[in-house]
């Protein structure tokens, strides 16, 4: 005796149902980068109008950004390409681990600068193949709160 659940009886109901889905995901649009700046800049909007102040920085969470963009993926391609209409609103966005960050670029323009000077004969030492990167290997260790450590 045949299994009923292996073979669904096709019916012109459950035929016209999957139609329908298949039609749907078809005609599905996907956002180019404008557009994908622009709904980004719509959240943003969204959000300073609910809290009645601007927001010069938050983050965004990687799912948020694939659901509002109808996309599974995006290149570091695709983000510079959507950076490219978010700086026209002033903003910038950037991947940090795990989430993106967006952040008005006038706050970043106000940030102390560093320039390689600095380090200099660090850097000519590296460029010609006689520095020691060992001794900067703690470096890569994130940084963590004494007051932690102490609990």
């Amino acid at each position: 005796m045949r299994d009923k659940r292996l073979a669904p009886i096709a019916t012109k109901n459950s035929k016209s149902v999957v139609e329908e889905k298949r039609r749907s995901v078809a005609a599905r649009h996907m956002p180019d980068s404008k557009e994908c700046a622009l709904l980004l800049l719509r959240l943003i909007q969204n959000k300073e109008d609910e809290s009645a102040r601007p927001l010069s920085r938050f983050r965004v969470a990687e799912i948020t950004l694939k659901r509002m963009w109808g996309r599974h993926r995006f290149t570091p391609e695709f983000i510079m390409d959507v950076n490219e209409w978010l700086l026209r609103a002033g903003r910038t966005l950037f991947y940090a681990g795990g989430s993106y960050g967006v952040i008005l670029v006038s706050a970043v323009e106000s940030w102390s600068r560093l320039t390689s000077k600095r380090i200099a004969p660090e850097i000519e030492k590296a460029l010609g193949g006689t520095y020691e990167f060992l001794v900067l290997e703690e470096l890569l260790c994130e940084a963590t709160d004494d007051s932690e450590e102490a609990n």
